[in-house]
């Protein structure tokens, strides 16, 4: 373990930032604070004591070794133009570094420029000899699952995005907006090829990431007395710098199977969307509604192997044989939505949406694979109309009491094509009501109770000779019973407390053949207090404690040989503690405790094979502490540890790293604990 650099003297380090930042002469300084913008900057270094997989996933600190503590923030108004200038920055030491700079005339224009970067570590230790790692031609060993000697692989990807904005006031009711992002994607991700020939083959193929997202946005805004529109245009443009892998070696397995080698890389696509909304003020108590747009979305990439003349049958070579040369991809999406609200009497609140979407997939349709019982080897196109409504109402009754009811209903229609390969439903409908009951029982003390019932059906199921009757669980006929409490309560000045409880409970329908297979049934609860409490003007606790707890019970099996019950419950425990305040004048102090634990069991039986539970926790130890050196120079200490134990055997089964068949192994630490300290100094001027 790394040992942590010895904190330095407090009179050197005085010296030194009176050194840098001189102090500015006591005449003026209390008006120069009232009338001038503050700006800050912050200059530290932190360390990291060991490398890990979970604490530094996203916030760049999953290796060990010291990082740079850098953060500013410049605000500057110019008084003879009227104009702002401010500049931020976040993380300059880091790999989650931040930049936004932005100039604005209030009421007239503004522009800005932001640039964010966005790492993610993959949570596991990765040893292969699979080469190379980000790159499309790859080199797989044979090594029949015997376990590489070959050094550690970093997966990870970074994301650069920088985003351009303006805005220009036209007229006093209208303005202009353009907002455009791009971002630049690199790096490699856990990817791999599976086959059953043989003895079967499971081999690590890292998957290389170098993609652009580019996004536009262009807006006309209008703002009237009583009519409001926006309008304009959206584009969204995706373009994959590597269209496939290919790979040399690997197991005899892959000899000879179709669609192994090479393996498409995700499309290009792009979308453009033209869109319009607006509200209209009737009277001063009634308000509509209203949103538009159409949009255009297509995926015309080449695919990567060319279209060569028809094999019999279709598809049982690495060959091309649909004679397309692109899916042609296009799917058009409708949008009309419309809303009112309104009060139209003391006391009563109503409120009303329709909205109405048609995705039409117009995809070209073509023969991909070997026509067989359940398919005719063509591609499915997937449209979708979804028609909803909702209308609620609230009214205010004596002793205080609030009452609110609502309906929802919502109808799915789906395109209908061929030989499904899937289970699907062709429609499906839900309606839900809702009703609600809040009062304010005292100064210091409110709450409500809410109730939901709602209800899913449709049309009928087809089912062929190879179907296995599970019907999805999103179109499944289902009815929806859920309650929610919330309380607020201050039963002392300083001290106030929310408390929530929620309970829904599933109950899906027969009908799936016998044994009855899908889900059946599922429950979820959760409860939760949050408290705060103020020791005078200095000092603030806080906590929290929340449990929720979800369960499902369903069947399943290729054949009732093979059927299997499962009692699926997923169970997590979180609490929160903090505390803040001062010592003095000069001192404050702060610090934050987290504790979490997630359980998931499986409760399995018949056919299947019991799996063990997966049990998880975290604990945060945060603690700070801050020394005001003059007005504007202060000093922090920070210190983080963090521990996250997991038993999850998907990686580490029976103790031991998974390995693939060409000798790559995976490990997740079951048992981390990482440690980190921080010093920097906080400079403040105007």
């Amino acid at each position: 373990m790394k040992k942590f650099p010895a904190a330095p003297q407090r009179t050197l380090l005085c010296l030194a930032i009176t050194a840098i930042f001189p102090v500015p002469a006591a005449a003026d300084d209390d008006v120069e604070r009232l009338t001038k913008p503050d700006s800050s900057i912050v200059i530290g270094i932190g360390t990291v004591n060991t490398d890990n997989q979970r604490y530094g996933t996203y916030n760049g600190t999953a290796k060990a070794g010291e990082h740079l503590i850098g953060e500013a923030s410049v605000v500057r108004f110019d008084d003879t133009s009227g104009t702002w200038l401010r500049f931020s920055a976040r993380d300059f030491g880091l790999p989650t570094r931040e930049f936004r700079i932005e100039h604005e005339k209030q009421g007239d224009w503004s522009y800005f420029l932001d640039y964010t970067q966005i790492p993610r570590y993959a949570p596991y230790d990765v040893f292969t000899a699979v080469s190379p790692n980000g790159g499309q031609n790859l080199t797989v060993p044979n090594a029949g699952g015997v376990k590489t000697t070959a050094g550690e692989s970093e997966i990870k990807t970074e994301r650069d995005k920088t985003t351009l904005g303006f805005v220009k006031a036209i007229t006093h009711q209208l303005e202009f907006r353009v907002n455009f992002q791009n971002e630049e994607k690199k790096g490699s991700r856990l990817f791999g090829r599976g086959s059953s020939a043989g003895a079967g083959a499971w081999e690590f193929l890292p998957e290389p990431i170098n993609s652009t997202t580019r996004q536009l946005d262009l807006d006309l805004n209008y703002l009237g007395e009583r009519l409001q529109l926006s309008g304009g245009y959206y584009g969204s443009f995706y373009n994959n710098h590597n269209s496939a892998l290919t790979i040399s070696g690997g197991s005899a397995g892959f000899a000879g199977t179709n669609l192994n080698n090479p393996i498409a890389l995700p499309p290009d696509n792009l979308a453009h969307q033209l869109k319009l909304a607006g509200a209209y003020d009737f009277t001063r108590t009634t308000r509509g509604t209203f949103k538009a747009s159409y949009a255009v979305n297509t995926q015309n990439d080449k695919f990567i192997l060319p279209p060569t003349a028809a094999v019999a049958p279709v598809g049982t070579t690495n060959t091309n044989d649909s004679g397309r040369s692109d899916l042609g991809g296009r799917v058009e999406t409708t949008l009309l939505q419309l809303g009112l609200t309104s009060r139209p009497v003391k006391g009563l609140s109503l409120l009303a949406n329709l909205r109405h979407e048609d995705s039409d997939d117009e995809t070209t349709i073509a023969q991909y694979i070997p026509a067989s019982a359940s398919s005719d080897g063509r591609n499915e196109r997937r449209s979708l109309r979804s028609t909803s409504g909702k209308f609620e109402a609230s009214y205010l009754l004596p002793a205080g009491f609030r009452a609110t009811g609502g309906v929802d209903y919502e109808r799915k229609l789906r395109s209908k094509e061929g030989i499904r390969v899937v289970g699907y439903r062709e429609n499906t409908a839900e309606t839900t009501y809702r009703a609600e009951l809040g009062r304010a029982l005292a100064d210091d003390l409110s709450g409500s109770v809410s109730y939901l019932v709602a209800n899913r059906n449709g049309g009928y199921f087809p089912v062929n000779a190879t179907s296995n009757l599970v019907n999805p669980i999103y179109i499944a006929d289902r009815d929806r019973n859920k309650v929610k409490i919330l309380a607020n309560w201050a039963p002392i000045d300083p001290l106030s407390l929310q408390f929530m409880l929620d309970d829904s409970r599933d109950r899906y329908d027969g009908g799936r053949g016998s044994p009855e297979v899908g889900v059946r049934a599922g429950d979820a609860q959760l409860y939760s207090i949050d408290a705060s409490y103020s020791l005078g003007s200095n000092w603030t606790l806080t906590g929290y404690a929340a449990q929720f707890t979800t369960r499902v019970n369903q069947a399943s099996g290729r054949n009732t040989a093979t059927y299997y019950e499962a009692a699926l419950k997923n169970t997590g425990i979180n609490y929160g503690f903090g505390v803040k305040g001062k010592l003095g004048a000069k001192f404050r102090i702060g610090a934050d405790l987290l504790w979490a634990e997630d359980l998931n069991t499986y409760g399995l039986s018949g056919a299947a094979t019991p799996l063990p539970d997966i049990n998880s926790s975290q604990t945060t130890l945060k603690l700070f502490g801050t020394y005001a050196y003059d007005k504007d120079t202060s000093i922090r200490l920070d210190y983080i540890y963090d521990h996250r134990k997991t038993n999850d055997w998907t990686w580490n089964g029976a103790g031991k790293p998974y390995v693939f068949t060409d000798g790559t192994w995976l490990y997740q630490n079951p048992d981390e604990k990482v440690q980190f300290i921080g010093l920097s100094v906080n400079y403040g001027f105007r």
